[in-house]
């Protein structure tokens, strides 16, 4: 069978960090997988049994288009091994964004802090982690995205 990946990015970390459970399940577990936004995503859902949906925090908020993807298909993914990745610029994911990502019921929901960059950013976007004291740089922990990768072909992504 094949697990499908939607990879929801604005700026590209977060489909990396996609891209690399999906390379992490194709050579370690032997899994078939997919890679795919969430606007071509759908054509792929009756044939998969299992999916990894991963999408970043923007604000506090989840990102639209991967929120719209669990949203839409919710009745399908109930059928499938669903797996949420998130990614996100705090040490911390927030509690009320795991609640809200739990009621899907996903086998494993994944915080992972994401890559910032301020050469990919718009002016609003800048502004908003001055304000926000923020930090650019890339946070992303790939010993850890690749061990949660490896764990998800023992809990049905196959």
């Amino acid at each position: 069978m094949t697990t499908l990946v939607v990879a929801s990015s604005k700026h590209g970390s977060t489909r990396e960090i996609g891209e690399r459970i999906a390379e992490v399940l194709r050579t370690n577990k032997g899994v078939t997988t997919v890679v795919e936004d969430p606007q071509d995503a759908p054509k792929w859902l009756a044939s998969v049994n299992a999916v990894v949906v991963a999408l970043p925090i923007y604000a506090g908020s989840l990102e639209k288009d991967g929120k719209a993807f669990l949203d839409t298909h919710r009745a399908e993914l109930a059928n499938k091994s669903l797996f949420v990745l998130v990614s996100g610029a705090g040490p911390e994911f927030d509690g009320s964004l795991r609640t809200v990502l739990e009621a899907y019921g996903p086998k494993e929901l994944g915080y992972f802090r994401g890559a910032l960059f301020e050469e990919k950013l718009g002016w609003f976007e800048k502004l908003m982690i001055k304000v926000a004291k923020g930090q650019y740089g890339d946070f992303r922990d790939w010993p850890a995205i690749e061990a949660w990768g490896k764990s998800l072909a023992t809990r049905g992504a196959s």
